[in-house]
């Protein structure tokens, strides 16, 4: 019995020994460094200015790699690519294409399978510009072994996110300077201002304001162009806050050049008062969108693109609404602005749904299709705007043709008509410069009693035919007016001015013998004529002068008798001291 006890006591003593000398072999054995990164995972993890990748590289356990939240206020991000997954024949990235956002530093690293390392280290200036503003193009540290995996190092990022979701590709989309995307936007954008210069013309011609608008609009979608593809960054100095002001605001301001070209470019009959206020009510609309998220994000958090374009959703509706309803009034200018804004708003509107409803189903890049669209608008609106300064001008041309045929009638008597008294005081001084210094007044002797005697539609024929006895041979070299009544005015020019004229008084007889029955006795008519050539050059010598001389002649010829001409010569006359220093002179 003492022995069976002995022989229990020794097992038990012999199962404890056993049992801490594999604790001890156990916990003996080395702990494992690290626990491996997956194959083809992407991880991050954030912390001070101090955090060395290759500690941290070390500690599986401080990495995130299924998950996105980044830590935004750790002034260090380290992103890992993981590029074991990819085939064995397959060549080392080269390049790495991400969405562009400003940092302080980045450090790229890339590892070999045998361990060995290449690192380059980059300023946000250094990195190349994408397919468009909104991409960046950084290279990779090139290594000899196969390639195992990509870290970054970021400081001083707010979108750290960006690196995780980089493009490691073989050839870069764009060279590291311009490429053809920045010559074909250069095209793109020279195209957008080539209409500024015909909107000036316009201008200068129609003085409306819709063609400043509309410069206005180019401009604005010149500088948008440029700014979303690269050009201004690749060729001016800005900063980064600098330009990505005018990448946004240049948006909002467009839209409200739009909103005031077409609140003053549709034709006035088609579109009401109220109508206009929300054109342009939509323009503070899109100014106070922009400005406010712009110049004070922090208000909207992660909501601001909610808010951007939750607004613009509205106010272009109220866009379309409005333009819809001038054209199917019939209005010919709101076809051109609702189909070339149409394919600008359909890009916003792609992005509204991707923020407010496919947030997950696909990343959309709006660059190229907006530099299309904005390329299609201003096409559009420029023939609009060439359309109607055709049909201005065209109504412009009209209501001066009929205003210029109201004055021809307003210079013309509507008995004989020959030209009036207005006609004569307006041509007068041209038709002295032109040759015609000979002047004929004329009356139709005892014209009253024909009235009196025949009646006014008898006097009336008479008249007729005074004005048609004076105009017969169509002769270039007379000029014939109607002053009022029974007198009228002959301007001519040649020497046988005074022959040429009394042959037309003379004339009349002959004519209204033709012409006319039931009259008792021949029609006569009383001339005074007088030469004025020698005086034509003498500034103090004027038509009321020149008529007052004449009229004193026809009434000397109605005193003598009527039926007769009566002329002078007028001399020129010079002061009788103005001759004796010329004789003494002499």
């Amino acid at each position: 019995m003492g022995w069976l006890t002995v022989t229990v006591a020794h097992r038990a003593l012999a199962k404890a020994v056993l049992a801490l000398l594999a604790g001890m072999v156990l916990f003996a054995q080395p702990a494992k460094a690290t626990e491996e990164f997956a194959p083809g995972s992407i991880c991050h993890t954030a912390g001070p200015a101090s955090l060395d990748h290759v500690v941290v590289e070390r500690e599986a356990a401080r990495w995130i790699c299924e998950d996105d939240n980044y830590d935004w206020k750790k002034p260090r991000e380290l992103v890992r690519i993981d590029l074991r997954d990819r085939s064995a024949g397959e060549l080392n990235p080269r390049f790495a294409e991400l969405d562009r956002h400003e940092f302080e530093h980045l450090a790229v690293i890339v590892k070999g399978v045998d361990g060995s390392s290449a690192t380059r280290n980059y300023t946000f200036r250094e990195t190349s510009l994408g397919l468009s503003s909104l991409r960046s193009i950084i290279p990779l540290p090139e290594l000899q072994e196969q390639a195992s995996s990509v870290v970054f190092v970021i400081d001083g990022s707010k979108w750290p996110e960006s690196f995780a979701n980089a493009e490691l590709v073989e050839n870069a989309s764009m060279p590291p300077l311009a490429g053809y995307a920045h010559l074909l936007a250069a095209l793109i954008c020279g195209l957008l201002l080539a209409p500024m210069l015909f909107d000036f013309g316009y201008f200068r011609a129609l003085r409306e304001p819709f063609p400043l608008f509309h410069a206005l609009f180019c401009l604005m979608a010149f500088v948008q162009t440029a700014a979303v593809s690269g050009l201004i960054p690749l060729l001016t100095p800005i900063d980064f806050d600098t330009e990505l002001l005018i990448t946004y605001f240049s948006v909002d301001i467009m839209i409200a050049a739009t909103m005031l070209f077409a609140s003053n470019f549709i034709e006035p009959e088609y579109l009401t008062r109220r109508c206009r206020l929300i054109l342009l009510g939509i323009a503070a609309g899109a100014l106070i969108n922009g400005s406010l998220t712009t110049f004070k994000p922090h208000l909207f958090g992660t909501w601001i693109d909610h808010f951007y374009f939750g607004n613009y959703m509205i106010l272009l509706a109220a866009y379309f609404h409005v333009l819809g309803s001038g054209w199917r009034q019939g209005s010919r200018m709101a076809p051109y602005l609702v189909l070339g804004f149409a394919p600008f708003a359909g890009i916003m509107l792609i992005q509204f749904t991707t923020i407010f409803i496919a947030t997950d189903a696909y990343g959309f890049d709006e660059t190229w299709p907006q530099n299309l669209a904005l390329l299609f608008e201003v096409v559009a609106t420029a023939l609009a705007v060439a359309d109607r300064f055709i049909s201005i001008k065209r109504e412009r041309d009209q209501a001066v043709s009929e205003a210029r045929s109201l004055e021809v009638l307003s210079e013309r008597d509507e008995l004989t008509g020959l030209f009036n008294r207005r006609a004569l005081t307006s041509r007068y001084a041209d038709l002295v410069t032109e040759g015609f210094h000979a002047m004929a007044l004329l009356d139709i002797d005892h014209f009253k009693e024909i009235n009196d005697l025949h009646g006014h539609p008898v006097g009336d024929e008479v008249l007729k035919c005074m004005a048609d006895a004076l105009t017969a041979g169509d002769d270039e070299d007379a000029q014939v007016f109607r002053i009022g009544g029974e007198e009228f005015l002959l301007l001519l020019r040649g020497n046988d001015a005074r022959q040429r004229a009394e042959a037309r008084r003379r004339a009349l007889t002959a004519r209204t013998f033709a012409m006319m029955e039931g009259l008792e006795r021949p029609v006569t008519a009383s001339m005074g004529f007088l030469d004025f050539a020698a005086v034509s050059a003498e500034p103090s010598v004027d038509f009321g002068t020149l008529y007052t001389r004449a009229d004193q002649l026809l009434y000397a010829a109605k005193c003598a008798g009527r039926n007769r001409t009566v002329e002078d010569r007028l001399e020129l006359f010079i002061p009788a001291e103005d001759t004796d220093e010329a004789i003494a002179a002499a």
